[in-house]
């Protein structure tokens, strides 16, 4: 019997929490199961603190990026995995794991025990799973987690839209805002241009191909090969960027496009040159901004359950014989 932690959306109704505890225990009835909700980051750090102290073996994340963000966090470098099932609104590593909101499929690939150990990033002193950055892609994040913190019409518009709320966020930006250009001085052992000062739009930093499930901001990236994407964006002006922008909209990489600098690369350092604090977005949530950046990756850091179709086509296990509490 194994030892499992279950940490519920604490921003989701009672009613959908009993239903997924419920469908849980069904599938997982063997299991030693224990369901959390807590109501502050604190709590939820704390509780998972205690879990990798008494050494559970899994830890089960329903919601969305942001919640495995800060589940994370305590398990870098543990031994406890970590499954994730998607109920945000990008759900970006659910979407990368092959994982989903289906319990019976969540079922399988837990019994299969379908697992790998993933490349994590650290950006200061704060841990990123997927992808993130400064520019406009932090002005959408930030703008999408304080409406839905503010506005109950917006939670609801949430549900509907999904991962197409970042679309209209970003055309919005776009259209009705200021184009914004941040001066920044890289630094990396892999930085192709000889001159390191930039002014950029949109810097991205990814551990995985696609950016709120549905852009090709990296399509060769992967997070288990010791590497992690630069994207910078050196368009001077609205105009030419939102061309580039209009291109990764409709599922397309701007091949041919002379302002996108991308490279791959294991540490990256960021300064402002105008003394403005960089602003980050990770994994949908805003981190604490920094005059500087420093960004190394940490191999295999997070052991978490994945569709591995070829395992699946081997594996004695099926979606039809998982056992079921009727």
């Amino acid at each position: 019997m194994s030892q499992i932690s279950v940490y519920l959306n604490p921003h989701a109704s009672k009613s959908l929490h009993h239903f997924q505890a419920e469908e849980i225990k069904k599938y997982f009835f063997r299991q030693d199961i224990i369901f959390y909700s807590p109501n502050t980051q604190e709590e939820l750090l704390s509780r998972i603190s205690e879990d990798r102290k008494k050494g559970v073996e899994c830890v089960f994340s329903i919601g969305g990026d942001g919640t495995a963000n800060l589940i994370a966090q305590n398990l870098i470098g543990s031994k406890t995995k970590l499954l994730v099932l998607a109920g945000g609104t990008a759900n970006d590593f659910a979407t990368e794991l092959g994982t989903n909101s289906n319990i019976k499929k969540l079922a399988n690939i837990y019994h299969a025990k379908t697992t790998k150990e993933v490349d994590i990033l650290k950006v200061n002193d704060r841990y990123l799973i997927t992808n993130g950055g400064i520019g406009i892609g932090q002005n959408v994040a930030s703008e999408i987690n304080s409406l839905r913190k503010e506005n109950s019409m917006f939670k609801s518009l949430l549900k509907g839209l999904g991962k197409n709320t970042y679309t209209l966020v970003l055309i919005k930006n776009i259209l009705m805002k200021k184009f914004e250009l941040q001066e920044v001085y890289i630094s990396s052992p892999d930085y192709p241009l000889l001159e390191k000062r930039v002014k950029t739009g949109l810097l991205l930093i990814n551990n995985q191909p696609m950016l709120a499930g549905k852009y090709p901001v990296a399509p060769e990236t992967r997070n288990d090969d010791g590497k992690f994407n630069v994207t910078i964006f050196l368009h001077d002006n609205k105009i030419s960027f939102a061309k580039s922008a209009m291109s990764f909209l409709q599922g397309k990489y701007p091949e041919n496009d002379p302002n996108i600098i991308s490279f791959e690369t294991n540490e990256l350092n960021m300064t402002s040159i105008d003394d403005k604090e960089l602003k980050f977005f990770g994994d949908g949530e805003i981190f604490a901004p920094s005059k500087e950046l420093n960004i190394s990756l940490i191999p295999k850091g997070l052991n978490v359950f994945t569709d591995d179709r070829e395992f699946n086509l081997c594996s004695s296990h099926s979606l039809d014989i998982i056992p079921r509490i009727q």
